[in-house]
């Protein structure tokens, strides 16, 4: 099986990108953020994905947007803002992969680590 048609693999910086893609009208049918750095410092909350200024640009794009941390603070954090940010309830639940995505997802999964995902379709608020 190869790559789908629609599918353009890209090497940038992602705050430019996404300022650039919204920029020029453009929208999203789904984008993940899979194992994020989760920056565990209280100090560095801005260079979480939530706390960047970038945030509110990434969430115009629309489509499913689905984050996936063994951090359950990163996804209850991410689900907060998502919420702050959009004004409606995000899930924040616990997640057993069937396949892994990531070398991380994979890595972690069989670590033992529980795996916790936010999921948000947001075309729909």
């Amino acid at each position: 099986a190869g790559w789908p048609e629609n599918l353009d693999l890209v090497r940038a910086d992602l705050v430019d990108y996404w300022r650039l893609l919204h920029d020029a009208g453009g929208r999203l049918d789904r984008h993940y953020l899979l194992y994020p750095n989760p920056w565990p410092k209280s100090c560095h909350l801005g260079r979480r994905w939530h706390g960047h200024p970038v945030f509110p640009t990434l969430l115009a794009l629309g489509g499913v947007l689905e984050c996936r941390s063994n951090w359950p603070l990163y996804i209850a954090e991410l689900c907060f803002a998502i919420e702050t940010l959009r004004g409606h309830t995000v899930a924040c639940e616990r997640y057993l992969p069937a396949a892994a995505l990531t070398p991380f997802e994979r890595k972690y999964f069989a670590s033992g680590h529980a795996l916790w995902r936010c999921r948000v379709d947001l075309g729909r608020h």
